[in-house]
């Protein structure tokens, strides 16, 4: 059985990661879409208002997914597969506070298209943040190598 468990931070590590945090948005974006649209064309092809009514809630969905797992375990499945996980500041792992004030914030860092405010941020701040990781106290760093169970 496999375990969600919080990696351990590399400290320090943020100015390693700005690519890796675009590709990680990006299978994140990709897989939530991909699910997404298969529900509602399912429940289109079921009825017309639940297929409207659905794809409304999958802007919610959307949100709530980055909310709920970088909260619980400092990641998505994006940043899991690029090894890198969101802490605060001084390192300790996130809340659900500090992970849906930098999700909803992903509205302004989104801004005027393509993430330019976002990416913009951070490329000009010391420790690599987006709009969203200034206001809720959040850095994004490498996870710390498992050493082998053997």
């Amino acid at each position: 059985m496999v375990t969600l468990e919080r990696p351990t931070p590399d400290l320090g590590t943020e100015r390693d990661v700005v690519g890796k945090r675009v590709l990680a948005f990006l299978i994140d974006a990709i897989g939530v879409g991909v699910v997404l649209s298969i529900v509602t064309n399912f429940a289109f092809l079921v009825s017309e208002s639940l297929g409207f009514l659905l794809s409304g809630l999958g802007t919610v969905a959307f949100f709530a997914y980055f909310i709920y797992l970088e909260a619980e375990y400092g990641q998505t499945v994006g940043k899991m597969l690029m090894n890198i996980v969101v802490v605060t500041d001084d390192g300790e792992f996130i809340s659900y506070r500090e992970s849906a004030i930098r999700t909803l914030l992903r509205l302004v860092d989104a801004l005027p298209f393509f993430y330019i405010v976002g990416l913009a941020a951070i490329y000009v701040t010391d420790r690599k943040q987006r709009v969203g990781d200034i206001v809720a106290d959040t850095v994004v760093v490498k996870t710390k190598d498992k050493p082998d169970p053997l």
